[in-house]
């Protein structure tokens, strides 16, 4: 049985630098999403190993929030908001937000800018793997 992972692909949240710190541009959403998406992997390996072994019905909603700087690189990487609950819980959002610090975007003329993705978990089976869904959809 695989487990589901869904992943919001609408921005949670943008929050540009202050006036003093804005460069030329920020990065495109598309941009952003890609590179969220080519690491869903470290996500579904945080939710199963830390997760779905401690608590086999460990199910709900993650927040990740990650400030990505010019240079690319993720400067802070936390989980303000999730709504797992039980065993497993506080490693799956450690785990999670450790992975992302060492996520890589693209490096630009890019203002330093905070972003959020909701992942939602499920330990039903997806055959699929993990899923990216569109608010839009």
């Amino acid at each position: 049985m695989t487990p589901a992972i869904l992943l919001a692909l609408t921005l949670a949240a943008t929050h540009p630098a202050p006036a003093a710190q804005r460069a030329d541009s920020m990065r495109t959403d598309v941009e952003v999403r890609a590179t969220v998406l080519r690491h869903t992997t470290d996500v579904q390996q945080c939710y199963q190993e830390e997760g779905l072994r401690r608590n086999p019905a460990l199910a709900g909603q993650v927040e990740l929030e990650l400030t990505i700087l010019p240079t690319g690189h993720v400067d802070r990487a936390a989980v303000p908001n999730s709504s797992l609950a039980g065993p497993g819980q506080k490693e799956v959002t450690g785990c999670i937000a450790t992975r992302a610090r060492n996520w890589r975007f693209a490096r630009g003329p890019y203002a330093v800018e905070t972003v959020v993705f909701p992942f939602v978990f499920s330990p039903e089976d997806a055959s699929r793997g993990p899923t990216a869904v569109s608010a839009d959809d």
